[in-house]
């Protein structure tokens, strides 16, 4: 038989769960912040090819569709995953067009 040792810098006890990592409350307008610009700093890197404005838009459509999710806490991964897909799609599309013409 194998053993398995855990290092944690955290006592746990036999039998418990790790612990709970989730945020307390709702992210404060500064982590809010924080968290759209991060967003914004990804779709940039993703998409270099596209102006700051378009990425910016793309980015609070995606935050504002998610404002009356009741877990706040995964609005910036939803987000950045909504907005790459959406601009994804229009530059496939306009790649498209502009291979027909």
């Amino acid at each position: 038989m194998i053993s398995r040792v855990i290092i944690t810098d955290r006592a746990v006890q036999p039998g418990s769960h790790c612990p709970d990592t989730r945020p307390a409350g709702p992210p404060t307008p500064a982590a809010e912040q924080r968290a759209r610009q991060d967003v914004q700093e990804r779709l940039i890197h993703r998409f270099p090819d596209l102006p700051c404005e378009t990425l910016a838009t793309a980015a609070a459509e995606a935050f504002a569709f998610f404002a009356d999710a009741r877990l706040q806490h995964y609005v910036p991964v939803l987000a950045f995953k909504r907005a790459s897909r959406q601009l994804a799609e229009r530059v496939a599309a306009l790649g498209e067009r502009g291979g027909e013409a």
